[in-house]
């Protein structure tokens, strides 16, 4: 159904959205996938990315 990298966007999308009620079985993730392309809202999976990648992190650590 997805690749390797999109399950793994998903994964970090669902669990920034749901938090510890986060589902990651792959019938939960392909319901996710579905609901935001069929809602334009693809582009929550790389805002996802981007909140959780590392250099983001080290530049708030450093007050950047």
């Amino acid at each position: 159904m997805y690749s390797p990298l999109t399950k793994q966007l998903l994964k970090t999308y669902v669990s920034i959205q749901y938090q510890e009620n986060a589902d990651f079985s792959d019938e939960s993730l392909k319901q996710e996938l579905i609901w935001l392309y069929e809602n334009n809202e693809l582009d929550e999976l790389i805002l996802a990315e981007y909140l959780t990648s590392e250099p983001r992190q080290i530049a708030i650590a450093n007050g950047n």
